[in-house]
């Protein structure tokens, strides 16, 4: 077997424990074994155990397919010639619908971080940070150009990251406001770009 066949079965494998992983720790939480990701994954426990060991091994795991999710859809317009104010629009509407499509393990992780032990949270916590520097980098990038006008930028980055999680830890909220994602998109994109001081 060629070693691109052998990485895409890791990959492959790795996808069928997070998605097991995911579900069995969103019915039982803490309480879930590697035996059972590995029996409800169809791999065997040998093998699963070098993916997860721990709760905080689980928790990495989601954290970085989401961010892998992300970072991919997202490079294409991270590398463009779009204007700050277009790449930022872009990237915060790419977010948050990866928030949206993840909403069940972005709930997941905020409950069961809580429980994780100093090092895991470390972890989950600089997972996180990747996003609000990638945000902060458009940021510097507008800033830079004279299109944003905001003095703390890792701040106003660590907003818009906090804006995305809204929607799925109030989704009661908007549901209520019959707000649908689109809407709370624009609508946030709204407040963001002001927030920034985009300059018409």
């Amino acid at each position: 077997m060629s070693q691109a066949n052998d990485e895409m079965e890791l990959i492959q494998m790795r996808k069928r424990i997070i998605e097991a992983a995911s579900d069995l720790y969103e019915k039982k939480g803490r309480d879930t074994s590697v035996e059972e990701i590995a029996r409800a994954a169809g791999i065997s426990v040998p093998v699963t155990y070098q993916f997860v060991k721990k709760a905080a091994d689980i928790m990495r795991l989601i954290m970085e397919d989401w961010q892998r999710d992300f970072h991919q859809r997202v490079q294409p317009i991270l590398e463009s010639d779009l204007t700050p104010e277009r790449k930022l629009a872009q990237v915060v509407a790419s977010y948050y619908r990866t928030i949206d499509q993840q909403r069940s393990k972005v709930m997941m992780v905020y409950r069961a971080s809580r429980q994780l032990d100093r090092e895991g949270r470390r972890h989950i916590m600089g997972l996180e940070m990747e996003a609000v520097r990638l945000f902060q980098g458009i940021l510097d990038q507008g800033v830079a150009a004279g299109v944003f006008r905001v003095d703390d930028t890792l701040l106003a980055a660590y907003d818009i990251v906090m804006l995305g999680h809204m929607w799925s830890l109030k989704s009661w909220h908007f549901k209520q406001r019959a707000m649908d994602l689109e809407d709370f998109i624009d609508a946030q994109l709204e407040l963001i770009l002001a927030m920034v001081g985009v300059r018409g």
